[in-house]
């Protein structure tokens, strides 16, 4: 039974790649949902808590819709309670 190199690294945890995911998908919901572009960089999740480094313009259509994007959040199976 062989097995490759990438078998064996493929099960072995990446650090912050699960983070790096979640920015990005935070990242592309936050696009989709208000049509403007939010890069993942801009993007911090902590303690369920999700914090975007956007102008204050942007943060207002954010709060707005925050509810619709804790929703599609979930359905991507990211958890947070709320959006600074």
């Amino acid at each position: 039974m062989e097995k490759s190199l990438k078998d064996l690294l493929s099960r072995l945890p990446i650090p912050g790649l699960k983070e790096s995911t979640n920015r990005s998908i935070i990242a592309a919901a936050i696009t989709e949902l208000l049509t403007i572009p939010v890069k993942p960089n801009q993007i911090t999740l902590k303690d369920d808590i999700i914090t975007v480094s956007v102008p204050p313009v942007v943060k207002s259509a954010l709060h707005t819709k925050q509810e619709q994007l804790l929703k599609k959040l979930s359905e991507e199976g990211i958890t947070a309670t709320s959006v600074r």
